[in-house]
């Protein structure tokens, strides 16, 4: 037999006692006599104690984090949707004028208009960033093995549909991972976007996509000859609504790094850059490997 024992020592505080009891048989198969070990378990018990409160502590972290979560979705779907009918009668408006005024309104006017309407489909754009990222928290993983050369080339396909650019760029045979297809997509269509962006003003806009094993992690890289920046800056990046450009210089919302920076967090990677004003910028961002042949 064996059980545990709380016990009071003489000063007052308790212990922990692990009691076995050994019976002894003799050749009749009666007892005889019992022999006890006992084993002071008192630290076992407090670690344990101290294991469940932290677990405990955790949980309800979490629920907290649940509940904020979903308040904070709630809160931007409900922003975003009371904001967009207001955009939308900004932008009506604008257009009305700008048509049906034309012969009225002046070339200032209409560059007014113009200005107005375009900062209408900035807010609008910037609205539907915020809330894409702010669902992310709550979008479960969805791993399978991607094959990355292929989904960087489809990538730039659909770039190059969306908007023109005059860019060449370089996929070079990458390693495949297991990891969430379309998410990763997004991080590519972010880092790739922001590479053809910033290297537009270039003679010959130049990017290049590459990977690379080390140690348990595959590294992918992208890699352009654009605007660059100053290092001191780079663990800005990937904050929310953190430019180093002023949007006159190149548009955006700010939110695109931001994203990525979430995605990778969320593989469990990690994501970084480095650059050099007027010299290209490099970005890039890991994923563990997988026990699969790459």
């Amino acid at each position: 037999m064996e059980g545990e024992i709380r016990n009071k020592a003489k000063n007052g505080s308790l212990y922990w006692v692990e009691t076995t009891i050994i019976p002894f048989i003799n050749d009749e198969g009666a007892v005889y006599q019992y022999m006890a070990i006992k084993t002071d378990i008192t630290l076992v018990k407090r670690i344990e104690a101290e294991r469940d409160r932290i677990e405990a502590e955790r949980d309800e972290r979490s629920a907290e984090l649940e509940a904020v979560n979903k308040e904070l979705e709630s809160f931007s779907y409900s922003v975003s949707h009371d904001l967009r009918a207001p955009l939308r009668a900004i932008d009506g408006y604008a257009l009305i004028l700008e048509e049906d005024y034309e012969n009225v309104i002046d070339a200032e006017g209409k560059r007014l208009l113009d200005t107005i309407r375009h900062n209408a489909h900035y807010m609008g754009n910037l609205i539907d960033d915020l809330l894409s990222f702010s669902q992310l928290g709550r979008k479960d993983l969805a791993k399978t093995l991607v094959n990355m050369t292929t989904l960087a080339n489809a990538t730039v396909v659909e770039i190059g549909r969306n908007k023109e650019h005059n860019a060449t760029i370089t996929i070079n045979p990458l390693h495949n991972v297991m990891a969430d297809k379309a998410l990763i997509e997004c991080v590519l269509v972010n880092l790739l976007s922001n590479a053809i962006k910033y290297s537009s003003k270039k003679e010959k806009p130049s990017i290049e996509v590459s990977s690379t094993v080390e140690n348990n992690e595959v590294i992918f890289c992208v890699k352009d000859n654009g605007a660059g920046f100053e290092m001191e800056y780079a663990d800005k990046l990937f904050g929310v609504f953190q430019r180093l450009h002023s949007v006159e210089e190149f548009e955006g919302t700010g939110v695109g790094l931001a994203t990525a920076h979430r995605i990778i967090n969320k593989h469990g990677g990690r994501i970084w850059a480095e650059g050099e004003v007027e010299k290209g910028a490099s970005f890039y961002f890991s994923l563990q490997t997988e026990n699969k042949k790459q």
